[in-house]
């Protein structure tokens, strides 16, 4: 897979996953008017999508060659995502 295509692949999760976070705090915001009472996982699970949108805008921009080290990168980060993702749903399924 070429960088350009990789890119568009993860742009298109990252959509995915800033609709879950946004529904996500829509719900929060009908149960309570206390952001706090935001799970903390969705708050780290906001900060790593922004984090690999940020990555990702910065991968097209610079089309490298040799971009194996940033792919691994990404790859760690959407993994933590899931996984910080699956952990709340285990902790309280009703909050996701």
């Amino acid at each position: 897979m070429d960088v350009i295509t990789y890119c568009s692949n993860m742009r298109e999760e990252i959509k995915e996953w800033k609709s879950r976070i946004d529904a996500h705090m829509k719900q929060a915001d009908r149960r309570s008017a206390d952001i706090d009472k935001v799970p903390e996982a969705i708050h780290k699970i906001n900060k790593l999508v922004t984090e690999l949108e940020d990555r990702v805008n910065s991968l097209e921009k610079q089309c490298p060659a040799d971009w194996s080290s940033e792919k691994a990168q990404l790859d760690d980060l959407f993994s933590e995502v899931q996984r910080l993702w699956q952990e709340a749903a285990n902790g309280s399924p009703d909050d996701l």
